[in-house]
This record gives structure tokens, sequence and C-alpha cells, in this order.
């Protein structure tokens, strides 16, 4: 288990260093689960530095349209029940925040990550990070269906498309309905997780499969 991070100024230049080193605004579940995903930082430390990383002005939130967006409640709540950011628009036009670094962030994030994160914490989170949101950062586009058959069985089928093409297409026997139901569910969990698994078991590289 790697040391979870419990300096108030550690956290908050990890969550900006990630950030800043991601390239590209995220949304707060994105985000979240960049930070806490290897185990560094406590999930209650990221929602407390967070919230006071953007009130100081260090992270910026910006809002973008969404289309095809649904009224959403005035508070977003992530699966451990914590409230997060509002992410829904007082405008007709429906928008979704994005959480950005500022200037400012940037600046600390430059000027502090070399010698508060230790170089192997640094490369090891971004690498988990990019790993999570690549098929987002691709454009992939992630579909599935479950098809039923003739004997009751079930087939899945679940595919992952980006700008290069088909990049995964997979068709699966389920032999129950709860069976074909918990391969949806992990697949729309996991997407990312699947393919690798694929890539490792086909490449015989199961190292693909665990790195971090």
């Amino acid at each position: 288990m790697p040391e979870t991070f419990h300096s108030p100024q550690q956290v908050k230049v990890f969550i900006l260093y990630l950030l800043e080193k991601v390239g590209y605004p995220l949304d707060y579940n994105d985000l979240a689960t960049i930070i806490i995903r290897d185990g560094y930082v406590d999930y209650f430390d990221f929602v407390t530095y967070f919230h006071e990383l953007l009130e100081d002005g260090h992270i910026k939130k910006i809002s973008v349209p969404c289309d095809g967006a649904k009224d959403k409640p005035s508070e977003q709540k992530d699966e451990n029940g914590v409230t997060g950011p509002d992410n829904s628009s007082d405008n007709d036009a429906q928008t979704k925040d994005l959480y950005e670094v500022s200037e400012t962030g940037r600046m600390i994030a430059k000027g502090l990550a070399d010698d508060l994160l230790i170089a192997a914490v640094r490369e090891k989170s971004y690498i988990s990070a990019m790993r999570h949101l690549s098929l987002e950062k691709r454009g992939a586009v992630v579909d599935h269906r479950i098809e039923m058959v003739g004997d009751g069985t079930y087939i899945f089928h679940c595919s992952i498309k980006d700008c290069d093409g088909m990049a995964f297409d997979l068709a699966l026997r389920a032999d129950s309905y709860l069976q074909v139901s918990r391969m949806r569910m992990n697949f729309e969990d996991k997407p990312d997780v699947v393919y690798r698994g694929i890539i490792a078991l086909v490449t015989g590289n199961v190292n693909y499969l665990f790195e971090k």
C-alpha cells in the first residue's frame, strides 16, 4: 500500500500537479478518481482541499455545453454519498462544469511538486491518471448491447471505437441474465480495464494488465 499524504500542502500540490499535467479540464468525478485511485490521497482529504483550492482561485471552474443533458439536481453526490460541486446550470441551455488549473495554481504545481512529491509518485500517478482518461482523451466511443438468443442464453456485445477506427469488438455468451448483467455493469464501469485485460491475455504480456 502506498503511503497516504497527510500534509495539506502535499495534498493540494498533488491535486494541482495532476490537473496541470493532464492538460485539459476535467469534471469533478474524473478529477476525484485520478487523485484517489492510487491511494496517495484519502477521499475526504480530496474533497476538503479541492474546495479550498477552488475558493482560493488556484483551480477554476468553467461551464461548457452539455449536449442532450437533462435537468440535474442542485447537488452532485458520488458513490460514497459525499456531495461535490454543483454541476447544474441555471441557464436554459444545459451545461456541465469542468475544472482546470489557474495560472497561480500552475505556478504552485511547477514550483513545489519537485520538493513535495518524489519522482516515483509523480510518474506513477500521472501514468495511472492518463490510463483512466485515455478513452475519453482519444475521443473514444464505448458501446454495448445485450442480445437474447433462442435457447434462453444471452450474447453480450461490446466495442470501443476511437479516431483511428475500431479498437475493440467482442461478443461473449452468457448462460443467464444475471451473468450478462454483470458483464454489462463491469464494462460500463471500467471499459479501459476490460480493454487492457484482453490485450494482456492475447499478447501474453500480463504485466500490461497490472502496470500502474
